[in-house]
């Protein structure tokens, strides 16, 4: 039996499978009538179909197989697409409604960060952001990216945009992904190796260097390590969280300083030791900061792995540039950590000792 459509026919405008059986029956020199009698349906539930206010169901698929030689396959993927290409149009209309929450972003920021094109605009904005976030609206987002953050534990004193914070978590994972998903098991006791051997990684004088060695280290315990240049009017200096069973862990380089960038990694490593897994901890790196007992063991993890307490007598006891170096040499590490500890110990944050603090733009080094 001839037929008259391609089975491996391609639509850009998806038409609805109807108008092109009305083709074939033209072709055929069917009625609408005829085909009802030939199929059993009734003339209605034809005319509906041809219409498109009645779907084109697998059945009458297989019926029309029958009768017209196209297979009920071809009917079913004309009817798919037809579908799908009306969803996508009242998706994008729904777009238009969430260009106002799309417009909460700092657009440049999002261009800045890949997830838009300069070129976007209203809904392809909306449509990209919420790809980006993997939600279906602004509701949804909310639920999943804003609510959460109520249970998040937040080492940080001042108020925050929530939708900066999101993208910075988002963008985090994103970074983390493809170390996610080929990380070994997550070792405790491996860890806490890891953990003491990274001061001594800031003899280093390439910061980038030693940074990637931390990333080894981490990642041999199960551990990934990413950094993610800060966005402004969030606050983090680090993140710890669990993602799919693996410990992720990210970093900004907030305060460009030696120091604060591994206190801020001993601190999460200490919340992926010592907290639970469902937790998740954004921290902006504080001195002062007692906020909870979760936070203070977590400073004091970091502070114990920078500052041994049987040396913390003779950091106290250091007035000069030279005793700071002395006691870095004693340790093995760099001046700017005993600096950094002597700086917050005395809240003397300028002066010769505090110059110490060795400053870095870790974005320009692991570019």
């Amino acid at each position: 039996m001839t037929t008259y459509i391609a089975t491996d026919t391609q639509f850009d405008f998806a038409p609805r499978p109807g108008r092109i059986l009305q083709r074939e029956l033209d072709a055929r020199a069917i009625s609408q009538a005829q085909l009802a009698a030939r199929t059993g349906l009734s003339p209605k539930h034809i005319n509906l179909v041809i219409k498109g206010t009645a779907a084109l169901s697998p059945d009458v698929a297989v019926t029309l197989e029958e009768i017209l030689g196209v297979s009920a396959e071809t009917w079913l993927h004309l009817e798919a697409a037809h579908q799908a290409h009306e969803a996508r149009k009242e998706r994008h209309n729904a777009l238009a409604g969430f260009v106002e929450w799309a417009n909460s972003f700092p657009r440049q920021l999002l261009i800045d960060r890949k997830v838009i094109d300069k070129n976007d605009s209203g809904p392809d904005v909306a449509a990209k952001l919420l790809g980006f976030f993997e939600v279906a609206s602004p509701n949804a987002y909310g639920k999943t990216w804003l609510e959460p953050q109520a249970s998040y534990k937040r080492s940080q004193i001042h108020s925050i945009d929530p939708n900066l914070t999101a993208l910075w978590l988002r963008l985090s994972e994103l970074h983390a992904a493809g170390l996610i998903a080929n990380a070994p098991t997550y070792d405790s006791a491996k860890l806490r190796a890891a953990a003491t051997l990274l001061p001594k990684l800031t003899v280093k004088d390439d910061v980038g260097k030693a940074f990637t060695k931390a990333q080894e280290l981490l990642l041999d315990a199960g551990v990934v390590l990413v950094f993610v240049p800060e966005i402004p009017n969030t606050r983090i200096s680090g993140v710890s969280r669990w993602i799919n069973g693996t410990p992720m862990i990210a970093v900004t380089s907030r305060y460009k300083a030696l120091d604060s960038l591994w206190f801020t990694l001993l601190h999460e490593i200490a919340h992926v030791l010592l907290h639970p897994k469902r937790s998740t901890f954004i921290d902006e790196f504080k001195a002062d900061d007692d906020a909870d007992a979760q936070e203070t063991a977590a400073n004091a993890f970091a502070e114990d792995h920078l500052i041994p307490r049987a040396h913390r007598a003779q950091l106290a006891a250091i007035t000069t540039v030279n005793g700071i170096v002395s006691l870095a040499n004693v340790l093995g590490v760099s001046p700017s950590l005993v600096a950094g500890q002597w700086a917050f110990r005395t809240k003397t944050w300028g002066g010769p000792i505090a110059k110490l603090r060795k400053k870095f733009d870790l974005a320009e080094l692991i570019a």
